[in-house]
């Protein structure tokens, strides 16, 4: 029995810019995104490529090659109300959805089907703002 490789997830900040993750079955994966995470799909070149967008997240699907090898990227995505993103979960078989608590803010982690995982982050209020409010 061959035994899976499981290639280690490549970090990339992506802020506010589109992340662009390559998947397997592109059909598959659009429909992951809007039927289990709430996406809007807004363009789309069917078998090559689609555009899907969530509140301030932009996310860009290709159809990966047969001959292309995966890739699992980590991208960090900035977003203006986490808890509405942690009914999330990961699709079968990733990493758990996890919330993480930082000093400078919080992230949530969630994984597709392809192993991509998105790391959705909101930053803390920045004291100034936090003494506009007091």
């Amino acid at each position: 029995m061959q035994q899976q490789t499981i290639l280690p997830l490549k970090e990339i900040l992506c802020g506010r810019t589109p992340a662009v993750l390559h998947c397997a079955d592109l059909k598959g994966a659009v429909s992951f995104y809007m039927e289990q995470w709430g996406f809007s799909l807004v363009q789309q070149v069917p078998g090559v490529v689609a555009k899907l967008v969530r509140e301030s997240v932009t996310v860009q699907l290709c159809q990966r090659r047969a001959d292309q090898p995966a890739s699992r990227l980590a991208c960090r995505l900035l977003v203006n109300d986490l808890p509405q993103w942690q009914g999330l979960g990961s699709a079968a078989g990733q990493a758990n959805a996890a919330r993480c608590e930082q000093g400078w803010g919080a992230e949530f982690g969630v994984s597709d089907g392809d192993g991509n995982r998105l790391l959705l982050v909101q930053s803390a209020p920045h004291r100034l703002q936090r003494k506009a409010r007091a």
